[in-house]
Parts: C-alpha cells; sequence; structure tokens
C-alpha cells in the first residue's frame, strides 16, 4: 500500500493486474461445461501466441466456431498477447528455436534487429517459428489444464458458499 493509502488506479501495473482479474472474472463467469471454456480459452492461447500479425482474435472465433467450445472464451484467451507479453512470447520463442535448432540466439536477435522481423527472417525466421511452435504448444496446453481446473474450483467455493448461505438462513414453513 501507498504511504498516503490510496492505490493509484492509474498506475501501467494497477491496470495490467486489474485487467487480468478482469479476464479471469469473466471466463469465470461463464455459463458452460468447463471443458468447453478451458477448450475455448485454448485455442484463444493458440492463436494469440503463434504469429498470426493481429488476426488472432478472428482466427480464434472461427476455431471456436469450429471445435464447439466457448466463443467467449477462446476471444478473451487470445488476449494472452499484446504489446506487454509480445516481447516475452518471441524472445522466448526465439530462445527455445535457438536451442532445438542449435542457433546462438544472441546472433538470431541480432539478425532480426538489424533487419527487421519480417524482412530479416529467412533463417532467423525459421528459428523463431520452431520455437514458437512449442512455445504455443506448452502455453495452449496449459492454459486447457489450468482454465478446466480453475473454473472446477471456483464452482465448487461458489456452490460450498450458497449451501452455507442456505444452511445459515432460517427456514419459515
Amino acid at each position: 500500500m501507498p504511504p498516503n493509502g490510496k492505490i493509484n488506479k492509474k498506475h501501467p501495473f494497477t491496470r495490467i493486474k486489474r485487467r487480468i482479474r478482469l479476464t479471469y472474472l469473466k471466463i469465470m463467469r461463464i455459463d458452460d461445461p468447463p471443458e468447453k471454456i478451458a477448450g475455448g480459452a485454448a485455442i484463444g492461447v493458440l492463436m494469440g501466441v503463434l504469429p498470426t500479425f493481429g488476426i488472432g482474435t478472428f482466427l480464434s472465433l472461427g476455431f471456436a466456431f469450429l471445435f464447439k467450445v466457448n466463443k467467449a472464451a477462446a476471444v478473451l484467451g487470445s488476449f494472452i498477447v499484446n504489446p506487454i507479453t509480445s516481447p516475452f512470447f518471441w524472445a522466448l520463442s526465439i530462445s527455445v528455436g535457438s536451442v532445438i535448432m542449435r542457433e546462438d540466439s544472441a546472433s538470431i536477435l541480432e539478425r532480426i534487429k538489424g533487419e527487421g522481423f519480417l524482412s530479416g527472417a529467412g533463417w532467423a525466421y525459421v528459428v523463431f517459428l520452431v520455437g514458437n511452435a512449442i512455445v504455443s504448444a506448452v502455453c495452449t496446453t496449459a492454459a486447457y489444464y489450468l482454465i478446466k481446473q480453475a473454473v472446477i474450483r471456483h464452482r465448487r467455493h461458489k456452490a460450498a458458499k450458497m449451501l452455507e448461505k442456505v444452511r445459515k438462513t432460517p427456514h419459515h414453513f
């Protein structure tokens, strides 16, 4: 807590934390089976992490229709990649790709910095894509299981609170 006791709602970290919390609550409140919610979120994460260049949300929605999973969760899941998280996912993809392709990640990064992400593509882009395929697969799988378990836990907690409330309420017949 800041010295004056007030939270600065305009501070970037406070705004990011609030946005994450809001997205989490939106996903938890979706009325669908946990598997459909988790499937939608996983598709969204996949389309967010893959280099879809701005159309990940639309692709998420299309694949959600195709696989009959929750569309709202797919759209929300695609927001995992944004201007703040993109550099992390790109750097991680380059690092993983460099390890797998036995390349020096520093030289790959230098090539991309010097020639641009798309124009300096060539071999550097292949290394990035190999790494991105793995990062995407791991993130998608993790998202599915984490979201599914979170929805199940949230619903159990909500049901327990409702049951406790019913127990405490006097019944008048």
